[in-house]
């Protein structure tokens, strides 16, 4: 029951950082027009920071660690490694592992990915703007 609980609980950190994701692009979007966004450099910096992980992760077609660790605990709690059956559980599972080719996920997320940097890059927060000023 343990191991049961434990994935669950990594399903839906999974399912928290996806939804962080999407919405840090969203974010960035809205940012155009309401200028006063782009002064959140820690949320970001984190978000660009993730938003490449997760890129670098689907172009070298490699599995996300909370996946691996999901499975793990999955396997674990039953060594068939068949869904138990969780309603909310279920539904979380469908969103985050969804049954389409691996470029559907991967070009966008790459997209995502060099948007927020070039973002970022043209339009750096505020403290990073000083930071580099003072500088000069």
């Amino acid at each position: 029951m343990f191991y049961r609980v434990m994935a669950d609980i990594f399903m839906v950190i999974h399912f928290a950082w996806i939804i962080f994701m999407l919405l840090g692009f969203i974010l960035t979007l809205r940012a155009f027009f309401r200028p006063a966004f782009f002064d959140r450099w820690l949320f970001r910096t984190i978000h660009l920071a993730g938003i490449m992980f997760v890129a670098t992760l689907e172009a070298l077609k490699v599995y996300c660690p909370l996946t691996l660790w999901e499975n793990a605990l999955r396997r674990q709690y039953d060594p068939s490694h068949e869904y138990p059956g969780s309603f909310i559980i279920g539904y979380l599972e469908r969103l985050i592992y969804p049954d389409v080719s691996p470029a559907v996920v991967m070009i966008p997320t790459v997209l995502i990915a060099l948007f927020t940097l070039v973002v970022f890059i043209v339009k750096p927060p505020a403290k990073f703007r000083r930071g580099l000023s003072d500088s000069d």
